[in-house]
């Protein structure tokens, strides 16, 4: 078992380290939108505060926006992972896939499954990996068809 997770941790740091070697400069929240979440979400959604003083890094994975639901909390987050070829990110996600107790999901065009542990959308297109989570802060919190709704946009900009 330990093994295992010895295997899926160096997959996944594999995964998390490619973005910057497989491509000069990305931001999550040029592919991932404000109107692509305030979609998926129902609600108005506003995206994290920038400051201007700390300078952006040229690699950005991962973007939120948060708004409110029913006055309660919610935000829509999607993570961008990268591998070097398409087998490693088939290998990473399958890996994923298996390491939680997951629901596969039909996305067109893409690979996809839902982990109510963790309560996100895991979508693979090519050697690009997204983890798609919207709701509250807890997982359980966390709804599937907004995610896979969001999941669906995401993947037609790929």
């Amino acid at each position: 078992m330990r093994m295992l997770q010895a295997l899926l941790g160096a997959a996944a740091i594999a995964v998390a380290a490619a973005p910057a070697q497989a491509q000069d400069a990305f931001d999550a929240c040029t592919v991932f939108t404000q109107a692509d979440a305030e979609a998926a979400m129902g609600v108005a959604a506003a995206g994290e505060p920038v400051n201007p003083k700390v300078r952006r890094p040229r690699v950005v994975p991962a973007c939120t926006y948060n708004g409110f639901k029913d006055n309660k909390p919610v935000a829509a987050k999607a993570e961008f992972k990268f591998a070097r070829t398409e087998a490693d990110a088939q290998r990473a996600f399958d890996d994923a896939r298996l390491q939680f107790q997951t629901k596969p999901m039909f996305i067109s065009g893409a690979e996809a499954f839902w982990s109510a542990k963790t309560g996100q959308m895991n979508v693979r297109k090519g050697r690009t990996w997204i983890a798609v989570s919207i709701g509250g802060a807890q997982p359980k919190e966390r709804e599937m068809e907004p995610a896979k709704k969001l999941a669906e946009i995401l993947v037609k900009k790929l």
